[in-house]
């Protein structure tokens, strides 16, 4: 049983990254509480709503609750009975989803995320939540006791040694995810490598050496003294990719380079740039190990035909809500408009229009009997108006709703088209790495014994998306998964200096899209 959970805001980019079916094979939204709309975009936009009567930025609390075997259901409700008693989140709004995944042998694997607000409506204050990691490890080993369930070594290490232990493994965040899934270089295996070259490394300078042999530029940061960028152009703090060594370590070691000699970082991924074009030059020239450009072009389009009938299913779906709700709407006009017809003809309704003509053309009773009249609902004209006022405007909110339904689904459909990228990314990363283990050719390898990775610029896409969601680049997306699922693209991500730049940009969704 492994639960993670983190404070984080932006419940739009959460929504979209929930809904998305490409990654999963099945998107369930088992419940949503203490909402009054139905979906989960619509959910997180109320959640933040009540959010902006506080001075609270991270409004939500999203867990993920990934099991080692199956759970049923009942048990999914008790280990968040449990969760939310332990973290004091009982009766706040939530929305439950659940994922089913392939795992690395392809078998479909069912975990579930819950998502609530931290917003306490009585007070207007957001719950504090203190030591939530350390809680929710005790619940897990709780849960994993009362459900029969293997513990990892993690929480095993946790359990015996009075809740301190030291990792072994490096604890990933949402860029480092997102980045892996770009690079195909895991967060481990990157940290192993910057590792292996400074404990190989007599002095600075031959650190950085070994660095650029492995693709990698030792840079000047604008908030850290040491930072290296890799061929993605992504930035990594140093201090946290060498295993086993203190920082003021590495400073000592790294004292005899100054920092004014270091390029920032701008400069470093203008080196990147130039050293990936060098090589794309040489390789033009004589690479004798391609791979069939025609099976990469016939699976991609496969790939995109598969992806393009899921968007078609999902919006044949949707036209027929928005077809139904546009009939039904025109059935309710029909009915109120035969129905008032059928009022006006009767003798009730006449006498009663002729009293309220009467008051109001004698100065005498309309200032005695217009208010009763008003409050008594005596004008049936004046009811009847009302009626249809408030069913146009009953029918405006349905159409809102589907609208922003519409857009959502278009966010949605963007994200799943990068991860449709980023995977045909990886396969032809493997095909490449194939070919050239085929072909005998000596390839330049990394100190873990895998192929360097091939550099991906930007796409339109990822910018088509951001500007389509208003996404702020530098946002930390504090939200995490079980390990596979990553929220968002890295090319949002840039050093934390450029949220400050950008931090008075709007971000989410708009206003409008509130139900």
């Amino acid at each position: 049983m492994i639960l993670k959970g983190s404070q984080r805001g932006n419940g739009s980019d959460l929504a979209v990254h929930l809904m998305n079916s490409y990654d999963n094979e099945r998107v369930e939204i088992a419940e949503i509480h203490g909402a009054v709309a139905d979906d989960l975009f619509g959910a997180f936009a109320e959640f933040e709503a009540v959010a902006s009567g506080t001075k609270a930025s991270k409004y939500l609390y999203s867990l993920s609750i990934n099991p080692p075997s199956p759970l049923t259901r009942e048990q999914y409700g008790e280990a968040i009975a449990l969760i939310e008693e332990r973290l004091g989140l009982q009766g706040q709004p939530r929305a439950v989803v659940f994922h089913v995944k392939p795992d690395g042998q392809g078998i479909g694997r069912e975990h579930c995320h819950v998502v609530w607000s931290r917003i306490d409506v009585d007070r207007m204050k957001a719950v504090h939540l203190s030591h939530d990691r350390s809680r929710l490890m005790d619940c897990a080993v709780q849960l994993a006791r009362k459900f029969g369930l293997e513990l990892p070594p993690g929480l095993k290490a946790w359990e015996e040694n009075s809740r301190t232990f030291e990792k072994d493994k490096l604890e990933p965040s949402l860029a480092e995810k997102a980045q892996a899934e770009k690079s195909g270089i895991t967060p481990d295996e990157r940290r192993d490598a910057i590792t292996q070259a400074y404990e190989q490394s007599d002095t600075a300078e031959a650190f950085r050496a070994a660095l650029s042999d492995q693709g990698y530029v030792l840079a000047r940061g604008d908030r850290r003294a040491f930072v290296v960028v890799d061929e993605q152009c992504d930035v990594h703090s140093l201090t946290r990719y060498v295993k086993g060594h203190k920082a003021k370590d590495i400073k000592a070691k790294l004292a005899a380079i100054e920092l004014d000699d270091l390029p920032d970082v701008d400069a470093a991924k203008e080196l990147i740039h130039e050293r990936q074009r060098n090589q794309s030059q040489q390789q033009g020239e004589g690479d004798s190990g391609d791979v069939d450009d025609g099976a990469i072009v016939r699976r991609r389009k496969e790939i995109a035909r598969e992806l393009q009938r899921q968007h078609e299913r999902r919006r044949a779906t949707l036209r027929g809500q928005t077809q139904e709700l546009l009939i039904r709407q025109q059935q309710e006009r029909m009915a109120l408009h035969a129905a008032q017809a059928r009022e006006k003809s009767g003798l009730l309704f006449r006498a009663r229009r002729a009293v309220a003509d009467l008051i109001g053309k004698t100065p005498a009773l309309r200032s005695i009997l217009a208010p009763l009249q008003k409050l008594t609902g005596l004008d049936p004209l004046e009811r009847h108006t009302r009626e249809g006022e408030a069913l146009v405007r009953r029918h405006e909110r349905e159409k809102k709703l589907t609208e922003r339904k519409e857009r959502f689904l278009a966010r949605i459909e963007q994200r799943e088209a990068m991860a449709m990228e980023r995977k045909i990314a990886a396969l032809e990363r493997d095909d490449r790495a194939l070919s050239l283990e085929n072909s005998g050719t000596d390839h330049q390898l990394h100190q873990d014994e895998t192929p360097q990775r091939r550099a991906f610029e930007r796409g339109n896409l990822q910018v088509e998306f951001n500007n389509a969601g208003d996404f702020v680049e530098g946002v930390d997306r504090s939200d995490s998964d079980d390990g596979n699922d990553s929220p968002t693209d890295t090319s949002g991500y840039q050093e934390r200096h450029n949220y400050k730049t950008n931090r008075s940009r709007k971000k989410g969704y708009n206003r409008d899209d509130l139900p």
